[in-house]
């Protein structure tokens, strides 16, 4: 459960105003002033998106829903917001699952340019760069035996967890740093 100072304490350590909390979290600023003033209940989902988003930033991990929604509808971006908020739940527990198993099973080797990690010549994962820094995964192949998501989902989540810790490694603007660099 989340108290009226876990959450002041978790937006400071993001960095986040009450106003950019509510704007992330999908709810109206008063609601957030609420939750900072007085012993409110902080419904569930927005604890998940909090304790994600706090993860991800002490792993160095990019969480932010916010960052370079250009040219979107007020609605657009309040719907990418809201996707993003549920990637980072969904990314923090996959990487909750593979530290509880110890990590990664095998060395995946992670490619950010080519957003593209493997386990030797048998297993690929491509994924996605998001605006915010981080990545969703795109799809899969193996050449040692037919995909099978299901049975697969184990190798699969090291995979993520082995990207996240690539991206981690590079930097908050790992993806900006890259087109940078093409456009010069």
């Amino acid at each position: 459960m989340m108290l009226r100072f876990d959450f002041v304490d978790t937006i400071r350590r993001l960095g986040l105003s009450p106003r950019q909390a509510a704007s992330l979290l999908g709810v109206d600023p008063k609601t957030t002033l609420r939750w900072q003033q007085r012993d409110a209940e902080i419904p569930g989902p927005v604890q998940q998106a909090l304790r994600a988003w706090l993860r991800m930033e002490e792993i160095g991990m990019p969480w932010r829903p916010d960052a370079a929604l250009i040219g979107m509808s007020e609605q657009e971006v309040a719907e990418q917001i809201r996707l993003l908020r549920e990637q980072a739940v969904d990314l923090d527990g996959v990487l909750k699952r593979v530290a509880a198993r110890g990590g990664p099973a095998a060395p995946w080797k992670v490619d950010l340019d080519g957003k593209r990690a493997s386990l030797g010549d048998d297993i690929e994962v491509v994924f996605y760069a998001l605006p915010n820094g981080t990545f969703s995964p795109s799809s899969y192949r193996r050449s040692d035996k037919p995909a099978d998501p299901r049975r697969d989902q184990p190798l699969l989540e090291d995979a993520y967890a082995c990207i996240a810790q690539a991206i981690a490694k590079a930097g908050k603007d790992w993806f900006d740093k890259k087109l940078e660099g093409r456009a010069k």
